[in-house]
């Protein structure tokens, strides 16, 4: 848990905004390009679909493992193409025997304008062995259907539409030579929030093998599985819960069980912050954050096989077997800008305030005053800088076109009071667009007003999409002011204390209507940062994988 909104004892004089001698704000006058008019109503923020399609499906769905996307990954060509590491545990000789290799995917996305439909085209070429008796090369391609919704999900219906797979494993060969062996599908919803999208769906898959280049002997592969997960930019996580049913048909008998396999695959990525000390005095560069970003991806799995005789026939012995695999990518890095911030020397919210510099959520280092109180548009300039949009799949990516036309195009605001003029518009019209926060053109922002915790923890968390996790219809806190949190903030705050974002001080109070300053805001944005990158990711690996 995170103390995030500790009542400070002691306040200092704030710049812009800054404590009277009985407590009240006092707002120093400052420049302005649009008139803050005040709104009787609360901060409601309203979450609207980000309109994305995160990546998914990096380690395919055969039951393996890839090393995944970094950002130093080169692009094998002008579409979306990408060559992994790759492992893969094979289990039909009676003992698993582990191919390690390369996976090349290719996707092509095709939109209709008319239904709004998307449909994606991926194709997974296998190329892997096992020393050098034992190969397998695989060519897959899946055509997905991607079909928006009224309430701004989407559900992707997947087929497979081309398949051939040619593995000489343990002295023998398994065949599947067209589409007419292989029988797979596939569907996943996903809900888009602001700063995350999450997915889940079930696959389902019948692989008919031929044993021998000739003849009429089989071995089936059938498999269930469930698939979970979501993409942000501080981490993601894909998990894949498989059941496979191993049976065997030779000509002319009944078909026997000859295995049974459960395996969990995890595809993690994760980005991570660490703060380095420059040792030498003379320099101009005190230290600075560091960003990494690396991919661990683990399969662990357990089978019961029947031990096969020298002709492959399954005889009555059953052997258990457990095992796992785990590629991990080389880590990429960033460094963080770093300016001189030797007036917050001995801060207590020092290191955060540093990090909300190195990533530009701050500005102007010489002017800062970690006492200044922030306003609400303030809030949503630097909110945006710590809660990027979910990356794009580089398969959905727009491409832009040369435009013929040289017509100005007429910007308006979609606040009444937010003026084009203002130099954060930008960023309250990108925060409307995401779904961040809401407008219809009519209603106003209050820009200049000072933000309060409870409106800081229900952007937060609405950012999330989690709101559902708080009870209804009244939800109750620990918190011993919970009486004085505004009703918009009740569900926020609830699930911001039950996800571990925040907690009250030594003597359980939040002070939901205090006025938050820079320090706390940035204590804030390191604790959002910390669940992104790792409170989330540990969620849904604890529960979904023995990680």
């Amino acid at each position: 848990m995170h103390n995030l909104f500790l009542k400070s004892k002691t306040e200092k004089q704030k710049k812009r905004h800054r404590a009277g001698p009985g407590g009240e704000t006092v707002r120093v006058p400052a420049r302005r390009t649009a008139v803050s008019l005040i709104l009787a109503v609360s901060f409601l923020l309203t979450i609207s679909p980000a309109g994305v399609q995160a990546r998914q499906g990096d380690s395919g769905y055969e039951g393996g493992i890839s090393s995944g996307e970094t950002p130093s990954m080169t692009n094998l060509s002008s579409s979306s193409k990408y060559e992994f590491d790759y492992q893969e545990p094979f289990f039909l000789t009676g003992v698993p025997v582990i191919l390690k290799g390369k996976l090349t995917l290719t996707k092509k996305l095709k939109e209709d304008t008319k239904t709004k439909s998307q449909v994606l085209t991926s194709t997974y070429v296998y190329s892997l062995k096992n020393g050098t008796q034992d190969t397998l090369t695989r060519s897959l391609t899946f055509v997905t259907t991607i079909t928006p919704k009224a309430n701004g999900q989407k559900v992707e219906s997947t087929q497979l539409t081309k398949a051939t797979e040619n593995a000489k494993v343990g002295g023998a060969v398994y065949i599947i030579s067209s589409i007419a062996d292989y029988e797979l599908t596939k569907s996943i919803l996903n809900d888009m929030k602001p700063a995350v999208n999450y997915f889940q769906g079930e696959i389902i898959s019948r692989k008919k093998y031929r044993m021998g280049t000739t003849g009429s002997d089989y071995v089936t592969v059938n498999s269930t599985a469930s698939y979970t997960g979501y993409d942000q930019y501080w981490s993601s996580a894909e998990a894949q819960l498989i059941n496979q049913e191993i049976v065997q048909q030779r000509a002319g008998k009944a078909p026997v069980t000859v295995g049974n396999i459960k395996m969990e695959v995890s595809t993690t990525t994760k980005k991570e912050l660490k703060y380095y000390e420059n040792l030498p005095e003379q320099s101009s560069i005190q230290g600075g954050y560091v960003q990494t970003q690396a991919n661990e991806n683990v399969l662990k799995y357990t089978a019961v096989l029947s031990e096969l005789d020298k002709k492959k026939l399954p005889t009555t012995k059953l052997v258990p077997y457990a095992g796992d695999l785990k590629l991990e990518s080389f880590p990429s890095s960033t460094r963080l800008v770093s300016p001189n911030l030797n007036q917050i020397r001995g801060h207590a919210s020092e290191e955060n305030i540093a990090l909300l510099f190195g990533l530009e959520a701050f500005e102007n280092a010489e002017a800062f005053d970690p006492q200044e109180y922030i306003s609400r548009a303030e809030f949503v300039d630097a909110f945006l800088k710590v809660a990027p949009e979910v990356p794009l799949d580089p398969a959905f990516k727009a491409k832009t076109t040369p435009s013929r036309t040289t017509k100005n195009t007429v910007v308006t605001s979609p606040f009444a009071d937010v003026s084009v003029n203002r130099g954060d518009f930008e960023s309250i019209s990108n925060a409307l667009k995401r779904g961040v926060i809401s407008g219809n053109g009519k209603s106003k922002f209050r820009p200049d007003d000072l933000i309060t915790v409870s409106e800081a923890v229900a952007m937060m968390v609405n950012t999330l999409g989690l709101n559902s996790l708080a009870p209804n219809p009244v939800p109750v806190t620990g918190f011993k002011d919970n009486d004085k949190i505004p009703s918009y903030a009740r569900a926020p705050m609830y699930v911001a204390e039950k996800i571990g974002l925040i907690s009250g001080d030594a003597k359980g109070y939040i002070y939901p209507n205090d006025r938050i300053t820079k320090a706390k805001y940035a204590d804030m944005m390191k604790a959002y940062i910390d669940y992104m990158g790792k409170d989330i990711r540990k969620e849904y690996m604890e529960k979904l994988i023995s990680y």
